[in-house]
């Protein structure tokens, strides 16, 4: 999905400066912790274009499903994707 949405991030990964593969690992590494700590929609900020489209693509693949509400391009490179993480019981 892209374009804005209403739903209020719980946390916020900030990848400014970070390039492919890292903003992949990064962005799955804080969505499975959110995940198995009750759930919740994270805000990945990057400015590496390829990465927005590399992250949604690659959370597709994941066991966990993860849902990509946003993507936003908030001015030159610079962008903002809601990713939201379902809760995980151990």
């Amino acid at each position: 999905m892209t374009g804005e949405t209403t739903e209020t991030p719980t946390e916020v990964l900030d990848l400014h400066g970070e390039r492919c593969p890292n903003t992949f690992v990064y962005t799955k590494i804080k969505l499975e912790d959110m995940a198995y700590s009750g759930g919740g929609v994270l805000k990945v900020l990057l400015d590496h274009p390829p990465a927005v489209e590399n992250i949604p693509r690659s959370l597709k693949e994941e066991k966990i499903k993860y849902e990509v509400l946003s993507v936003v391009n908030t001015s030159g490179n610079n962008y903002e994707l809601l990713i939201r993480a379902p809760s995980i019981e151990e």
